[in-house]
Protein backbone atom coordinates (compact mmCIF):
# COMPACT_ATOMS: atom_id res chain seq x y z
CA UNK A 1 0.00 0.00 0.00
CA UNK A 2 1.31 3.40 -0.74
CA UNK A 3 1.48 5.66 2.16
CA UNK A 4 1.66 9.47 1.54
CA UNK A 5 0.15 13.08 2.30
CA UNK A 6 -3.48 12.00 0.85
CA UNK A 7 -3.09 8.54 1.85
CA UNK A 8 -3.15 9.80 5.43
CA UNK A 9 -5.50 12.71 4.33
CA UNK A 10 -8.11 10.23 3.02
CA UNK A 11 -7.76 7.68 6.31
CA UNK A 12 -8.76 11.05 8.46
CA UNK A 13 -11.81 11.37 6.68
CA UNK A 14 -12.70 7.71 6.94
CA UNK A 15 -12.14 7.55 10.80
CA UNK A 16 -13.91 10.94 10.65
CA UNK A 17 -17.00 9.16 8.93
CA UNK A 18 -16.47 5.83 10.97
CA UNK A 19 -16.98 8.03 13.83
CA UNK A 20 -20.13 9.77 12.87
CA UNK A 21 -21.27 6.39 12.09
CA UNK A 22 -20.60 4.87 15.11
CA UNK A 23 -23.09 7.88 16.94
CA UNK A 24 -25.55 6.93 14.68
CA UNK A 25 -25.16 3.53 15.64
CA UNK A 26 -25.14 4.07 19.12
CA UNK A 27 -28.14 6.90 19.52
CA UNK A 28 -30.06 5.55 15.99
CA UNK A 29 -32.18 8.48 14.91
CA UNK A 30 -31.40 11.07 17.55
CA UNK A 31 -27.84 11.46 16.16
CA UNK A 32 -29.70 12.34 13.22
CA UNK A 33 -31.36 16.28 12.03
CA UNK A 34 -33.98 13.91 10.53
CA UNK A 35 -37.68 14.75 11.80
CA UNK A 36 -41.14 12.91 11.42
CA UNK A 37 -41.97 16.04 9.41
CA UNK A 38 -38.77 15.28 7.06
CA UNK A 39 -38.33 12.28 7.44
CA UNK A 40 -35.13 12.39 4.54
CA UNK A 41 -32.16 14.53 5.31
CA UNK A 42 -28.25 14.61 3.70
CA UNK A 43 -27.69 11.21 4.10
CA UNK A 44 -30.15 10.16 1.32
CA UNK A 45 -29.03 13.14 -0.61
CA UNK A 46 -25.42 11.69 0.41
CA UNK A 47 -26.51 8.50 -1.36
CA UNK A 48 -27.74 9.44 -4.33
CA UNK A 49 -24.89 12.52 -4.57
CA UNK A 50 -22.20 9.44 -5.49
CA UNK A 51 -24.41 7.28 -7.08
CA UNK A 52 -25.14 9.75 -9.53
CA UNK A 53 -21.72 10.11 -10.18
CA UNK A 54 -20.94 6.45 -10.48
CA UNK A 55 -23.82 6.40 -12.62
CA UNK A 56 -22.45 9.61 -14.38
CA UNK A 57 -19.02 8.32 -15.23
CA UNK A 58 -20.29 4.98 -16.36
CA UNK A 59 -22.47 6.84 -19.01
CA UNK A 60 -19.32 8.84 -19.91
CA UNK A 61 -17.00 6.34 -20.32
CA UNK A 62 -19.55 3.98 -22.65
CA UNK A 63 -19.01 7.50 -25.34
CA UNK A 64 -15.50 5.72 -25.62
CA UNK A 65 -16.34 1.96 -25.55
CA UNK A 66 -19.50 1.87 -26.96
CA UNK A 67 -19.91 5.11 -29.68
CA UNK A 68 -16.12 4.04 -29.79
CA UNK A 69 -15.21 8.28 -28.85
CA UNK A 70 -11.30 8.31 -28.83
CA UNK A 71 -11.30 11.21 -26.79
CA UNK A 72 -12.73 9.24 -24.04
CA UNK A 73 -10.32 5.91 -24.09
CA UNK A 74 -7.14 7.45 -22.46
CA UNK A 75 -9.13 8.09 -19.79
CA UNK A 76 -11.63 5.47 -19.65
CA UNK A 77 -10.02 2.76 -17.09
CA UNK A 78 -9.94 5.67 -14.62
CA UNK A 79 -13.60 6.89 -15.07
CA UNK A 80 -14.52 3.06 -14.80
CA UNK A 81 -12.44 2.61 -11.54
CA UNK A 82 -13.80 6.25 -10.08
CA UNK A 83 -17.41 4.97 -10.99
CA UNK A 84 -16.71 1.60 -8.38
CA UNK A 85 -15.07 3.71 -5.82
CA UNK A 86 -17.86 6.23 -5.84
CA UNK A 87 -20.85 3.43 -5.58
CA UNK A 88 -18.99 1.63 -2.12
CA UNK A 89 -18.74 5.31 -0.84
CA UNK A 90 -23.08 5.66 -1.86
CA UNK A 91 -23.71 1.95 -0.35
CA UNK A 92 -21.83 2.95 2.91
CA UNK A 93 -24.04 6.12 3.91
CA UNK A 94 -27.35 4.02 2.53
CA UNK A 95 -26.43 0.96 5.01
CA UNK A 96 -25.94 3.55 7.87
CA UNK A 97 -28.74 6.02 6.93
CA UNK A 98 -30.96 2.65 8.33
CA UNK A 99 -30.00 3.74 11.73
CA UNK A 100 -28.34 0.07 11.90
CA UNK A 101 -27.93 -2.08 9.16
CA UNK A 102 -29.08 -5.00 10.68
CA UNK A 103 -32.49 -3.02 9.76
CA UNK A 104 -31.35 -4.36 6.11
CA UNK A 105 -32.84 -8.16 7.38
CA UNK A 106 -36.45 -6.36 7.03
CA UNK A 107 -35.86 -5.36 3.30
CA UNK A 108 -35.69 -9.44 2.31
CA UNK A 109 -38.45 -10.73 5.16
CA UNK A 110 -41.41 -7.88 4.00
CA UNK A 111 -40.43 -7.38 0.17
CA UNK A 112 -42.76 -4.95 -1.52
CA UNK A 113 -42.69 -5.11 -4.94
CA UNK A 114 -44.44 -2.60 -6.07
CA UNK A 115 -42.70 -0.03 -4.30
CA UNK A 116 -38.95 1.56 -6.56
CA UNK A 117 -37.31 1.72 -3.23
CA UNK A 118 -37.66 -2.23 -3.24
CA UNK A 119 -36.07 -2.51 -6.81
CA UNK A 120 -33.51 -0.56 -5.89
CA UNK A 121 -31.33 -3.07 -4.26
CA UNK A 122 -31.28 -5.67 -6.76
CA UNK A 123 -30.72 -3.03 -9.56
CA UNK A 124 -27.90 -1.49 -8.37
CA UNK A 125 -26.87 -5.02 -7.46
CA UNK A 126 -26.67 -6.02 -11.28
CA UNK A 127 -25.51 -2.43 -11.79
CA UNK A 128 -22.49 -3.26 -9.80
CA UNK A 129 -21.76 -6.89 -10.75
CA UNK A 130 -21.65 -5.31 -14.57
CA UNK A 131 -19.90 -1.86 -13.59
CA UNK A 132 -16.78 -4.50 -11.96
CA UNK A 133 -16.91 -7.28 -15.00
CA UNK A 134 -16.53 -4.48 -17.21
CA UNK A 135 -13.87 -2.53 -15.40
CA UNK A 136 -11.90 -5.86 -15.21
CA UNK A 137 -12.13 -6.56 -18.93
CA UNK A 138 -10.60 -3.15 -19.48
CA UNK A 139 -8.04 -3.48 -17.28
CA UNK A 140 -6.60 -6.76 -18.99
CA UNK A 141 -7.44 -5.74 -22.35
CA UNK A 142 -9.93 -8.27 -23.13
CA UNK A 143 -10.92 -5.94 -26.60
CA UNK A 144 -14.02 -8.28 -27.32
CA UNK A 145 -15.63 -8.10 -24.40
CA UNK A 146 -15.32 -5.10 -23.79
CA UNK A 147 -18.15 -3.04 -25.47
CA UNK A 148 -20.95 -5.86 -25.08
CA UNK A 149 -20.43 -5.22 -21.18
CA UNK A 150 -20.48 -1.71 -21.67
CA UNK A 151 -23.60 -1.86 -23.59
CA UNK A 152 -25.25 -3.97 -20.41
CA UNK A 153 -23.61 -1.87 -17.98
CA UNK A 154 -24.82 1.49 -19.28
CA UNK A 155 -28.42 -0.26 -20.03
CA UNK A 156 -28.34 -1.08 -16.20
CA UNK A 157 -27.09 2.51 -15.10
CA UNK A 158 -30.10 4.24 -17.43
CA UNK A 159 -32.74 1.58 -16.04
CA UNK A 160 -31.55 2.03 -12.14
CA UNK A 161 -31.44 6.13 -12.42
CA UNK A 162 -34.97 5.63 -13.71
CA UNK A 163 -36.02 3.63 -10.74
CA UNK A 164 -34.64 6.40 -8.58
CA UNK A 165 -36.54 8.85 -10.24
CA UNK A 166 -39.87 6.71 -10.13
CA UNK A 167 -39.08 6.65 -6.27
CA UNK A 168 -39.31 10.48 -6.06
CA UNK A 169 -41.33 11.03 -8.92
CA UNK A 170 -44.35 8.70 -7.53
CA UNK A 171 -44.81 10.25 -4.47
CA UNK A 172 -48.39 12.22 -4.45
CA UNK A 173 -48.15 13.64 -1.32
CA UNK A 174 -44.89 15.53 -2.32
CA UNK A 175 -45.89 17.67 -5.13
CA UNK A 176 -42.30 18.99 -5.63
CA UNK A 177 -40.92 15.45 -6.35
CA UNK A 178 -44.26 14.37 -8.06
CA UNK A 179 -44.34 14.15 -11.72
CA UNK A 180 -43.20 11.96 -14.91
CA UNK A 181 -40.29 14.15 -15.56
CA UNK A 182 -38.14 12.79 -12.22
CA UNK A 183 -36.87 10.17 -14.31
CA UNK A 184 -35.26 12.27 -17.01
CA UNK A 185 -33.97 14.68 -14.08
CA UNK A 186 -31.81 11.97 -12.61
CA UNK A 187 -30.16 10.89 -15.88
CA UNK A 188 -29.55 14.59 -16.96
CA UNK A 189 -28.18 15.56 -12.96
CA UNK A 190 -26.17 12.05 -13.41
CA UNK A 191 -24.74 12.85 -16.37
CA UNK A 192 -23.26 16.20 -15.49
CA UNK A 193 -22.16 14.70 -12.44
CA UNK A 194 -20.18 11.98 -13.97
CA UNK A 195 -18.52 14.80 -16.97
CA UNK A 196 -17.88 17.15 -14.18
CA UNK A 197 -16.03 14.09 -11.96
CA UNK A 198 -14.44 13.24 -15.24
CA UNK A 199 -12.94 16.63 -15.81
CA UNK A 200 -11.29 16.64 -12.49
CA UNK A 201 -10.44 12.87 -13.65
CA UNK A 202 -8.68 14.22 -16.88
CA UNK A 203 -6.56 17.18 -14.61
CA UNK A 204 -5.30 14.41 -12.90
CA UNK A 205 -4.02 12.11 -15.40
CA UNK A 206 -2.72 15.37 -17.38
CA UNK A 207 0.03 15.13 -15.37
CA UNK A 208 1.16 12.98 -18.51
CA UNK A 209 1.38 15.50 -20.79
CA UNK A 210 0.27 12.94 -23.57
CA UNK A 211 -1.99 14.53 -26.81
CA UNK A 212 -4.38 11.85 -26.08
CA UNK A 213 -5.01 13.47 -22.41
CA UNK A 214 -5.26 17.23 -24.14
CA UNK A 215 -7.75 15.18 -26.84
CA UNK A 216 -9.58 13.85 -23.48
CA UNK A 217 -9.36 17.87 -22.11
CA UNK A 218 -11.27 19.23 -25.19
CA UNK A 219 -14.37 16.86 -25.83
CA UNK A 220 -14.89 17.21 -21.77
CA UNK A 221 -14.98 20.73 -22.58
CA UNK A 222 -17.26 20.82 -24.97
CA UNK A 223 -19.48 18.31 -22.64
CA UNK A 224 -19.29 20.41 -20.09
CA UNK A 225 -20.41 23.79 -22.01
CA UNK A 226 -23.06 21.55 -23.53
CA UNK A 227 -24.80 20.31 -20.03
CA UNK A 228 -24.32 23.18 -18.34
CA UNK A 229 -26.66 24.64 -20.81
CA UNK A 230 -29.13 21.86 -20.66
CA UNK A 231 -29.34 22.50 -17.08
CA UNK A 232 -30.07 26.00 -17.26
CA UNK A 233 -32.77 25.35 -19.62
CA UNK A 234 -34.00 22.50 -17.10
CA UNK A 235 -33.87 25.40 -13.78
CA UNK A 236 -35.56 28.27 -15.99
CA UNK A 237 -38.03 25.59 -17.22
CA UNK A 238 -39.00 24.32 -13.58
CA UNK A 239 -38.61 28.12 -12.25
CA UNK A 240 -41.46 29.38 -14.87
CA UNK A 241 -44.18 26.27 -14.76
CA UNK A 242 -43.98 26.42 -10.83
CA UNK A 243 -44.56 29.96 -10.50
CA UNK A 244 -47.02 30.59 -12.95
CA UNK A 245 -48.83 27.16 -12.31
CA UNK A 246 -48.80 27.81 -8.38
CA UNK A 247 -49.51 24.12 -7.73
CA UNK A 248 -49.91 23.58 -3.83
CA UNK A 249 -47.01 22.06 -2.13
CA UNK A 250 -44.56 22.57 -5.41
CA UNK A 251 -45.42 26.26 -5.66
CA UNK A 252 -44.37 26.72 -1.74
CA UNK A 253 -41.28 24.46 -1.79
CA UNK A 254 -40.10 26.56 -5.06
CA UNK A 255 -40.62 30.01 -2.50
CA UNK A 256 -38.38 28.33 -0.33
CA UNK A 257 -35.37 27.41 -2.37
CA UNK A 258 -35.73 31.27 -4.66
CA UNK A 259 -36.84 33.38 -1.38
CA UNK A 260 -37.26 31.18 1.75
CA UNK A 261 -34.79 29.63 4.09
CA UNK A 262 -33.47 27.16 1.08
CA UNK A 263 -32.05 30.80 -0.84
CA UNK A 264 -28.49 30.79 -0.07
CA UNK A 265 -28.36 26.85 -0.40
CA UNK A 266 -29.94 27.38 -4.06
CA UNK A 267 -28.36 30.55 -5.48
CA UNK A 268 -25.07 30.60 -3.98
CA UNK A 269 -24.10 26.85 -3.03
CA UNK A 270 -26.18 25.38 -5.96
CA UNK A 271 -26.47 27.65 -9.18
CA UNK A 272 -23.22 29.66 -8.61
CA UNK A 273 -21.02 26.70 -8.14
CA UNK A 274 -22.63 24.13 -9.96
CA UNK A 275 -23.62 26.19 -13.26
CA UNK A 276 -22.30 29.97 -13.39
CA UNK A 277 -19.11 29.74 -11.64
CA UNK A 278 -17.32 27.05 -13.49
CA UNK A 279 -19.52 28.30 -16.70
CA UNK A 280 -17.67 31.52 -16.44
CA UNK A 281 -14.20 29.93 -15.71
CA UNK A 282 -14.43 27.50 -18.78
CA UNK A 283 -15.51 30.40 -21.42
CA UNK A 284 -13.36 33.08 -20.18
CA UNK A 285 -10.18 30.95 -20.22
CA UNK A 286 -8.13 31.99 -23.73
CA UNK A 287 -6.28 28.41 -23.59
CA UNK A 288 -8.55 26.15 -21.65
CA UNK A 289 -5.96 23.83 -19.41
CA UNK A 290 -6.36 20.44 -17.56
CA UNK A 291 -5.85 22.71 -14.36
CA UNK A 292 -9.06 25.16 -15.06
CA UNK A 293 -11.20 22.40 -16.23
CA UNK A 294 -10.60 20.22 -13.69
CA UNK A 295 -11.35 23.50 -11.29
CA UNK A 296 -14.75 23.93 -12.73
CA UNK A 297 -15.38 19.88 -12.58
CA UNK A 298 -14.71 20.29 -8.78
CA UNK A 299 -16.72 23.34 -8.45
CA UNK A 300 -19.23 21.98 -10.22
CA UNK A 301 -19.18 18.50 -7.85
CA UNK A 302 -19.44 20.75 -5.30
CA UNK A 303 -22.59 22.68 -6.29
CA UNK A 304 -23.98 19.20 -7.29
CA UNK A 305 -23.95 18.13 -3.92
CA UNK A 306 -26.49 20.76 -2.93
CA UNK A 307 -28.32 20.71 -6.03
CA UNK A 308 -29.60 16.73 -4.34
CA UNK A 309 -29.53 17.96 -0.73
CA UNK A 310 -32.10 21.01 -1.66
CA UNK A 311 -34.22 19.08 -3.92
CA UNK A 312 -34.31 16.20 -1.09
CA UNK A 313 -34.87 19.10 1.62
CA UNK A 314 -37.17 21.13 -0.69
CA UNK A 315 -39.72 18.35 -1.23
CA UNK A 316 -40.74 18.03 2.83
CA UNK A 317 -39.78 21.60 3.73
CA UNK A 318 -43.98 22.34 2.98
CA UNK A 319 -46.28 21.03 5.79
CA UNK A 320 -48.75 17.98 4.27
CA UNK A 321 -52.06 19.49 4.21
CA UNK A 322 -54.67 18.14 2.55
CA UNK A 323 -56.59 21.27 1.22
CA UNK A 324 -54.82 24.55 1.83
CA UNK A 325 -55.99 28.05 3.25
CA UNK A 326 -54.85 30.63 0.58
CA UNK A 327 -54.74 32.93 3.41
CA UNK A 328 -52.83 30.73 5.88
CA UNK A 329 -49.40 31.81 5.59
CA UNK A 330 -46.83 28.84 5.08
CA UNK A 331 -44.68 28.11 7.89
CA UNK A 332 -41.88 25.76 6.26
CA UNK A 333 -40.81 22.89 8.81
CA UNK A 334 -37.62 22.87 10.19
CA UNK A 335 -34.19 20.65 9.69
CA UNK A 336 -30.98 20.54 10.39
CA UNK A 337 -28.05 18.42 9.70
CA UNK A 338 -25.89 16.84 12.29
CA UNK A 339 -22.15 16.48 12.35
CA UNK A 340 -22.70 12.73 12.30
CA UNK A 341 -24.09 12.98 9.34
CA UNK A 342 -21.49 15.46 8.19
CA UNK A 343 -18.90 13.44 9.04
CA UNK A 344 -20.49 10.08 6.73
CA UNK A 345 -20.59 12.24 4.02
CA UNK A 346 -16.79 13.14 4.71
CA UNK A 347 -16.28 9.39 5.37
CA UNK A 348 -17.81 9.18 1.80
CA UNK A 349 -15.41 11.52 -0.13
CA UNK A 350 -12.69 9.78 2.15
CA UNK A 351 -13.46 6.43 1.16
CA UNK A 352 -13.44 7.31 -2.71
CA UNK A 353 -10.09 8.87 -2.47
CA UNK A 354 -8.24 6.00 -0.64
CA UNK A 355 -9.82 3.13 -3.29
CA UNK A 356 -9.13 5.89 -6.06
CA UNK A 357 -5.14 5.94 -4.13
CA UNK A 358 -4.66 2.73 -3.88
CA UNK A 359 -5.26 2.03 -7.45
CA UNK A 360 -2.11 0.41 -8.64
CA UNK A 361 -2.79 -2.77 -6.15
CA UNK A 362 -6.42 -3.12 -6.92
CA UNK A 363 -4.90 -3.51 -10.71
CA UNK A 364 -1.56 -5.59 -9.90
CA UNK A 365 -4.95 -8.10 -8.37
CA UNK A 366 -6.74 -7.92 -11.51
CA UNK A 367 -3.87 -8.51 -13.61
CA UNK A 368 -1.99 -10.68 -11.46
CA UNK A 369 1.07 -9.10 -12.06
CA UNK A 370 3.95 -7.57 -9.39
CA UNK A 371 3.69 -3.83 -8.84
CA UNK A 372 7.18 -3.34 -10.36
CA UNK A 373 6.43 -5.25 -13.68
CA UNK A 374 2.98 -2.97 -14.18
CA UNK A 375 5.59 0.33 -13.71
CA UNK A 376 7.94 -1.03 -15.93
CA UNK A 377 5.40 -1.70 -18.95
CA UNK A 378 3.78 1.38 -17.69
CA UNK A 379 0.23 0.19 -17.48
CA UNK A 380 -0.94 2.33 -14.51
CA UNK A 381 -2.11 5.57 -16.34
CA UNK A 382 -3.85 7.34 -13.08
Amino acid sequence: MKINKWTILSAAFILFGLAGAANIFIHGEHAMGTTNKIPWGILIAGYEYFVGISTGLLLVAALGYVFHGKAIIPIGKSLLMFAIFSLISGFAILLVELGNPLNFIHYFLTPNFTSPIWWMAPLYGIYLLLLVTLTVFVVRGNQALIRPFAIMTAVSAIVALICIGFLFGFIIARPYWNGPISPLYFILTSVFSGIAMASVIAFLQERQKTRANFESVKFLRMLSLSMMGVMGVIYIGKTFVGLYGQVPGKYESLLALLTGPLSFNYWVLEISLAIVIPFVLIVSARKLTAIKLGLAGLLSLTGIFFMRFNMVIAGQITPLKVVKNPAEETVFNLFSVTWSEWALIIGGIGIMAMLHLQRELLERIIKHKPAAELKRHGDVTL
